[in-house]
């Protein structure tokens, strides 16, 4: 179990460190390169940890990585949050870009993110920053929990969606909605 632990850690440094390279101008002069993977890989998988933790793995059927603008594009990418140790919460999106310095992600065409307590968040487009700990969208949201469901417009929660803003937000109750 260490030694996998340990392999998937080196085979994601080695990703990241790949996937890290500066750029050279010459790289970025021509578009017709820009737009060609460096790198395409199967059952990609990248760990963000911070201070020896890890905070999220992002898990993708495939990967292409575009060397010179530092990013990798992932199809159907699933992304776990954790927190204290344990998944807090459960990202899935038909597309998706990480950014292979900064480990933001992007994800888009119907996501929705589940919590530990089954809160559940459904979108078109987000952005997860691990800077901050947020998940961000400016796009129609919708956020069903035990009690109620929220939509609006715009969106600032934390992975486990405990505290959440949306704008232009309207509430309704389950007690009182009709079966």
């Amino acid at each position: 179990m260490i030694a996998k632990r340990l392999a998937v850690l080196l085979v994601g440094a080695g990703l990241l460190a790949a996937g890290c390279r500066p750029s050279t101008p010459e790289a970025n002069a021509s578009p017709s390169t820009d737009r060609v993977a460096t790198q395409i890989l199967k059952d990609f998988e990248m760990n963000d940890v911070k201070n020896t933790v890890t905070t999220m793995t992002l898990h993708s059927v495939e990967a292409r990585i575009y060397d010179s603008q530092q990013y990798a594009d992932v199809d159907k990418p699933v992304l776990l949050f954790y927190k204290r140790g344990r998944v807090s919460s459960r990202l899935d999106a038909p597309q998706g870009r990480v950014q292979m310095q900064t480990h933001e992600v992007e994800a888009w065409g119907g996501v929705t993110v589940v919590s530990s307590d089954s809160s559940t968040l459904t979108t078109e487009k987000l952005r997860y920053d691990p800077k901050v700990g947020k998940i961000f969208s400016k796009d129609a949201v919708k956020i069903e929990k035990p009690d109620s469901i929220t939509q609006g417009i715009g969106l600032e929660t934390d992975p486990e969606l405990q505290t959440v803003k949306i704008g232009h937000q309207k509430v309704r109750f389950k007690k009182g909605m009709a079966h």
